[in-house]
């Protein structure tokens, strides 16, 4: 029987605050000095793959400050002008007590260079009052006076050998942590595998664990082949589902570089005509994406164009 899941685990175990975050020593070294001087500098946060925790990291750090903070996720604030509106009205007023207000922005690589350079002067105007930590998962996409100039970057790369052996198994045993909480029956074994081979990415390891006990009431090996993303999306390719597709997608949290690996993984081998064009296509937009300003856009005239190959 199917057990229902009244609440995201992503977000329902969501660390508030850095010491719960699980990171290189390095990182944790490096966020402890900030909490404990007090001193904010603008930072920008970059990884080029999502769910390696950017996010969390600037929530917490805020919690950890004490300090009153805005998320705004770039790619969904709507217009330049409501972004700037957002950004002016929270960053001209100081906050009740007396620390400095923390603006984040998610996802930055996603504004335009035109407004990146607007940024650039509202970081100058409010550095009496307020910081911004912005993330994203292009840096080359962020303008050379905000990387270079007004920012401090820090490399949120976990997948480097260095880290890997520290944080698989802190990984595992957050993910049986979360198990245990929710009285899930699990095979130990098989989270291990999991843990592996969704390294680093912690919100797809969780993502996956909710979705497989949400489906079959337990951790089994059968989550092994059950975590191949590939199969669910062919399958909407194959029905032309696009609208299907972009949301199975965006709900698990894909990068285009994970789109298009399991679209060459699983799609091509399938298909009985146009093989070759299809092989092309991929390697044209995955190539793309990395120049574009709006990855999700060429990611979708992707999926549409395999659509009428198949």
């Amino acid at each position: 029987m199917t057990k229902k899941i009244c609440s995201l685990w992503v977000e329902k175990f969501r660390p508030k605050s850095i010491k719960d975050v699980v990171m290189p020593k390095s990182f944790h070294i490096f966020f402890d000095k900030i909490i404990k001087s007090g001193d904010v500098p603008n930072l920008l946060l970059s990884s080029s793959m999502p769910g390696t925790g950017k996010s969390t990291v600037s929530k917490a750090l805020c919690h950890d400050l004490s300090s009153d903070y805005i998320y705004i996720n770039a790619s969904e604030a709507g217009g330049i002008d409501t972004l700037r509106n957002q950004i002016k009205e929270f960053a001209m007023t100081k906050s009740f007590n007396g620390k400095l207000k923390i603006v984040i922005l998610d996802e930055a690589d996603g504004l335009t260079p035109t407004f990146q350079a607007a940024l650039r002067s509202f970081i100058e105007s409010y550095a009496s009052n307020c910081r911004f930590i912005l993330t994203c998962n292009y840096i080359n996409k962020i303008i050379p006076a905000l990387r270079e100039g007004r920012t401090m970057t820090w490399d949120f790369n976990m997948s480097k050998a260095e880290y890997k052996d520290e944080l698989l198994s802190a990984m595992k045993a957050r993910i049986i942590g979360i198990l245990k909480f929710e009285k899930v029956q699990y095979d130990e074994n098989s989270i291990s595998k999991i843990v592996e081979a969704l390294f680093p990415s912690m919100r797809k390891m969780i993502a996956l664990c909710q979705k497989y006990y949400d489906t079959y009431g337990k951790i089994d090996e059968g989550i092994i082949s059950f975590k191949n993303v590939g199969n669910e999306l062919v399958e909407f390719i194959k029905e032309h589902k696009l609208t299907e597709a972009r949301a199975y997608i965006n709900s698990n949290g894909y990068s285009y570089t994970d789109v298009f690996k399991n679209l060459f993984d699983n799609l091509v081998p399938i298909m009985t005509k146009n093989k070759s064009q299809a092989i092309i296509t991929i390697a044209q937009y995955e190539y793309q994406c990395g120049f574009s300003t709006a990855p999700d856009i060429q990611v979708a005239a992707a999926l549409c164009e395999l659509c009428s190959l198949i």
